[in-house]
């Protein structure tokens, strides 16, 4: 699971803990056999028996094209550098948005790439 402080891995009977995903590959085992999901950002509940995951984009990987996605990524990557180099002052929500779209993409392409 993809948190700000790095990847974490859950056990049954975890310590209950909520913390911030980030956009990354989520992969969830269940009777032995694991999925993966480019997530993007969100929330994650843990107890000792369930696991609540919040996330504002999730895809399993099985209609993604990487063209596509490196299309997207450039894209976000082209904005957020003209952004970085105009002289006027920043808005910082839109810095922060191309920023959270290249993550996101990054995300989607490894996932396309296995």
């Amino acid at each position: 699971m993809p948190t700000r402080d790095g990847e974490i891995t859950i056990f049954p009977n975890h310590e209950p803990l909520i913390t911030a995903l980030v956009p990354g590959i989520l992969t969830v085992c269940i009777d032995g056999k694991n999925t993966q999901y480019a997530v993007g950002g969100g929330v994650a509940e843990i107890t000792p028996i369930h696991v609540t995951i919040t996330v504002d984009m999730v895809e399993d990987g099985a209609h993604l094209s990487i063209e596509d996605i490196r299309e997207k990524k450039m894209e976000a990557e082209k904005l957020l550098e003209a952004y970085k180099n105009n002289n006027k002052s920043m808005d910082m929500d839109t810095y922060i948005e191309l920023e959270q779209q290249i993550l996101k993409e990054a995300a989607r392409e490894q996932l396309a790439m296995k």
